[in-house]
């Protein structure tokens, strides 16, 4: 480390200062943050205002291999319409400009929805709102996969039990898709519930894990509670081997949830209110809305006061590592967004409002 410490010197003292922002400025950022453990000076990078706009404008510039052949899918619900069949949209091109009808066979289950933000391989997982059963779903060869119920630990007749499906997946190392989910048992007796918020306590909840590869649910252990998916669209992915999705616990607090699906293990990364808290009067935190996205191959955290239409924007450089986040995007007003809906190349971001309106966002 002292060998580095004195090359990195003495490149600093031959190299002038606008050459080291450029260079610095094109690094991924978890190769900036090491090199920050070389140079003091390259730590205070970021509270440099030249060298941030260098770096957001090369972050966006690159092109990311994520997005390469892909497009978003928008299910469109129409009230009183009994088939889903014309309301599946696929919409492609940097600024969204394309939209295509998909004509599909009315195949899948009424009254679905899409779990997650994205596809994994081209397949959907489809399910029922406070259903047992999930569906996996190809739009391309029309294939229907139906994964049956698990198994749940028996319990008894005085309680009920929900189940609460949080992603779905890829195990690239046993060449398997899976889905996890989560069971939640219930008093049934109303004189027996606890209630927080506007809802009954659980009283246990155990998670699980479907494998297609072996057509069976496992659970999976877990020794601490782990921040819920409150099912907002737009706060859940599936990127690089892991489901992602932003958690809650009992407070106000919201935590990055990632899980391994090789591994099989949790990690948690705390998420920062980013929102300069000062410039409010009487500042309450139940009213921040945050928006988990991937966004340039980064988890991005997009945050927002409900009374304004400015949005904050951070990067996660490690996972669990909370002190890695960093604020890179600070733009607005624009319409408030109910939530995001994906990001393409560029920096542009796809969102509803809550006038049920799509939206647009050119981060440049």
């Amino acid at each position: 480390m002292e060998i580095a410490n004195s090359l990195a010197q003495k490149l600093m003292n031959h190299l002038p200062n606008d050459l080291v922002l450029s260079v610095m400025s094109n690094l991924p950022f978890k190769s900036l943050k090491r090199f920050g453990c070389l140079q003091r000076s390259w730590t205070l990078l970021f509270e440099n205002s030249d060298f941030m706009n260098l770096f957001r404008n090369n972050f966006i510039r690159n092109q990311h291999s994520y997005y390469d052949d892909t497009s978003l899918l928008l299910f469109i619900n129409l009230p009183y319409q009994n088939t889903h069949k014309s309301n599946l949209f696929s919409v492609s091109g940097e600024r969204f400009q394309n939209m295509e009808k998909l004509e599909v066979e009315d195949v899948y289950p009424c009254g679905f929805r899409i779990l997650g933000s994205c596809s994994v391989n081209g397949t959907l997982c489809l399910y029922l709102p406070y259903g047992t059963f999930v569906y996996l779903w190809n739009p391309d060869t029309n294939q229907l996969n139906v994964i049956p119920p698990g198994p749940v630990q028996s319990f008894p007749d005085s309680m009920d039990l929900l189940i609460i499906f949080h992603r779905f997946g890829y195990d690239c190392v046993r060449d398997d898709y899976k889905v996890i989910r989560r069971v939640c048992f219930f008093y049934n007796d109303l004189a027996e519930m606890d209630y927080f918020d506007d809802g009954p306590l659980c009283i246990e909840d155990i998670w699980e894990m479907y494998s297609l590869r072996y057509n069976s649910w496992k659970k999976v252990e877990v020794d601490f509670r782990v921040p819920l998916l409150r099912h907002k669209v737009g706060e859940n992915f599936f990127f690089e081997g892991m489901c992602h999705w932003l958690g809650y616990g009992d407070g106000p607090d919201a935590h990055l949830v990632s899980f391994d699906l090789s591994n099989e293990v949790f990690i948690t990364t705390f998420a920062p209110l980013d929102i300069p808290t000062e410039i409010y009067d009487n500042f309450d935190m139940k009213l921040v809305k945050r928006h988990l996205l991937l966004l340039n191959g980064s988890i991005a955290l997009m945050s927002n006061y409900a009374c304004t239409n400015t949005f904050y924007i951070s990067i996660l450089v490690e996972l669990g590592k909370k002190e890695t986040w960093t604020k890179l995007f600070v733009f607005g007003p624009i319409p408030d967004i109910a939530f995001s809906i994906g990001a393409r190349n560029l920096g542009n971001i796809l969102s509803q409002t809550y006038d049920s309106d799509l939206a647009w966002s050119d981060l440049k």
